[in-house]
């Protein structure tokens, strides 16, 4: 999921992949392995929210869902994926042969062009409105959609 910055779906799609397979009680049949950029589950872009760790991994396995993170897709052939495991430094720690008959990947987000475009320096989120220019939209956004329907200023 190179790219990927929003990995709530991914895990969102895979309980209710669960869940349906479940329902119609042929979960057992089905193996999922959900394959992860994330240096870790629980993740999610975000360095972990709370002990979202622990709870997403106690939670695939309650589900019987195996685990890649770290991982890069280099490969997708017929009913095979193949995914490149890193080490911590970006080495290469394993390689993998992932078998499916049905595979969901997160499109790679990477923001507007013209915005990816210009160079910032130490900012790999590529922010570039500054304070001011917030502060400016926050309050003009304010001051034309708080006040109700009628409303008249004394």
């Amino acid at each position: 999921m190179l790219f990927a910055s929003c990995f709530g779906p991914a895990y969102e799609f895979a309980f209710i992949l669960d869940t349906d397979l479940r329902r119609r009680k042929i979960r057992h049949k089905v193996p999922i392995t959900f394959v992860t950029s994330e240096p870790y589950i629980g993740h999610l872009g975000l360095g972990g929210v709370g002990d979202s760790k622990g709870m997403l991994e106690s939670e695939l396995r309650a589900h019987d869902m195996k685990w890649i993170t770290n991982a890069k897709t280099t490969k997708v052939e017929a009913g095979k994926m193949f995914v490149t495991q890193l080490d911590d430094s970006g080495a290469v720690f394993k390689e993998h042969e992932v078998p499916f008959k049905m595979a969901m990947m997160l499109p790679a987000f990477k923001g507007v062009d013209a915005v990816a475009a210009v160079p910032a320096p130490n900012q790999p989120a590529r922010i570039c409105a500054d304070r001011d220019e917030q502060r400016a939209k926050q309050s003009l956004q304010e001051n034309l959609l708080v006040r109700p329907r009628g409303y008249l200023r004394r």
